[in-house]
């Protein structure tokens, strides 16, 4: 059964970026899942293919889309898609007002890089 967990109600309008590339200073361990997603505290939209997730408060993830996720930016309910509590790389999404945005790949930060950003 899949579980969806709200991330944020309301977020602000963000210029959107058309390149695919990790930020300079968020390189991470590409990772499969993220366990115990249920403990996600935040998030923060980067660009249309791009959302950094707190989880716990003491790790952060940083997930590409597939694809432009265009209604990201502007959302009232983002949420996203999960099995047993784990999101997974190639099968969950992110959902902004409905629009199904596939998760393409998951980066474990070093806490301190997203601090820093």
């Amino acid at each position: 059964m899949i579980k969806q967990k709200i991330l944020a109600a309301t977020i602000a309008l963000l210029g959107g970026s058309t390149a695919l590339a990790i930020p300079p200073g968020l390189e991470g361990e590409s990772v499969q899942n993220i366990e115990a997603a249920e403990g996600i505290s935040g998030w923060e939209h980067i660009d249309n293919q791009r959302v950094l997730v707190n989880v716990d408060e003491k790790s952060t993830y940083l997930l590409t889309l597939k694809h432009q996720c265009h209604g990201l930016a502007w959302a009232q309910n983002v949420t996203v898609t999960m099995s047993n509590n784990t999101i997974w790389a190639g099968f969950d999404e992110i959902k902004a007002d409905g629009l199904a945005c596939p998760i393409h790949r998951i980066d474990k930060l070093d806490h301190k890089q997203h601090l820093d950003h």
